[in-house]
């Protein structure tokens, strides 16, 4: 009898949209009645959520159960197995490149690229390097200025191109009317 009076108890919770708990009941046990009807498009509905949700879906949990192979140690794991083809290739060939010829390589791309620049240029990049902007700082203000007022220079010079214009078809015009006379 207790369990009766405890049921009966909880059907008279309030439960919204469906007055109580005893309605809200009744209506998930006659809905899950007509879930076999449904049951084949189950596994369309998982693949179709997962399609959408899928993306959202943390790269790092993806790692972390298990779904998804961890592409930082695949990449490591790479880079161990070309470090040792390329340890197994030298061995091989039985001749290595000390430091300095090494060096020598990985810069020989860059051979005549110091004498193409001036001192000034060498100076600029210099400060460039050191972070220090200052002489930039002048073209760029220049600059702004110009992209705060658009075309107002060009302006002045658009409109001699146009006199000249005039000018030259006035020419032409004046040669036409000395040829009529």
């Amino acid at each position: 009898m207790a369990t009766a009076s405890a049921v009966r108890f909880l059907s008279r919770i309030p439960v919204p949209l469906f007055g109580n708990a005893g309605l809200a009941t009744s209506l998930g046990l006659q809905k899950a009645k007509a879930l076999p009807r449904y049951a084949p498009w189950a596994v369309p509905a998982i693949v179709g959520g997962l399609w959408f949700v899928w993306p959202a879906v943390d790269e790092e949990w993806k790692v972390e159960v298990g779904i998804v192979k961890d592409p930082e140690a695949a990449a490591a794991a790479a880079k161990e197995a070309a470090e040792a083809a390329a340890a197994k290739k030298a061995a091989d060939i039985g001749a290595t490149l000390s430091d300095e010829a090494k060096e020598a390589v990985s810069k020989a791309h860059l051979v005549g690229t110091e004498a193409a620049l001036s001192a000034e240029e060498k100076e600029a990049i210099a400060k460039i390097q050191k972070g220090d902007f200052a002489d930039l700082e002048k073209e760029w203000d220049a600059f702004a200025e110009k992209s705060a007022r658009p075309g107002e220079d060009d302006d002045d010079d658009d409109e001699d191109d146009d006199d000249d214009e005039d000018e030259e078809e006035g020419e032409d015009e004046d040669e036409d009317d000395d040829d009529d006379e």
